[in-house]
């Protein structure tokens, strides 16, 4: 199966992002089911089960962003792809307003809008997170 990813590559992929969704920022420690690799580029549009195509992602992320490579930039209306932790900083592509994570560029407004970073009860869970100071700061 071409999207099958290897023991060693899953493990090279969560330590690489610190055991942290690289969309969301949220610790696997936390989250109520077990990070995964995403691939960045889906295997379905080409991508490879190679490490500088996988992300590691929560669950929400990941079912999110499904087999889909962008969408269209809600402040400008071109289309976009998503943010890529493989090749972009986060930090240059979002911000924390409180709880909140937002957007600041076309991909960082795409990848917020589509995985739905600031749903009320993903909001609720990074609030509590930030208060306990177990939400990793960028």
């Amino acid at each position: 199966m071409a999207g099958k990813v290897s023991t060693e590559l899953r493990r090279l992929t969560a330590e690489r992002a610190h055991f942290c969704c690289e969309y969301c920022l949220l610790p696997q420690d936390f989250a109520t089911h077990r990070h995964e690799p995403d691939h960045i580029v889906p295997v379905q549009h080409g991508g490879a089960s190679e490490s500088d195509n996988l992300a590691f992602a929560c669950f929400s992320c990941n079912r999110y962003k499904g087999p889909n490579v962008g969408s269209y930039d809600p402040l400008t209306g071109e289309f976009t792809p998503f943010f890529n932790p493989r090749t972009k900083q986060w930090r240059y592509h979002f911000r924390f307003v409180g709880a909140t994570i937002e957007g600041v560029t076309p991909e960082g407004r795409v990848t917020a809008k589509i995985l739905r970073f600031n749903d009320d009860d993903r909001v609720a869970e990074r609030r509590l997170l930030i208060q306990a100071r177990l939400y990793p700061s960028t």
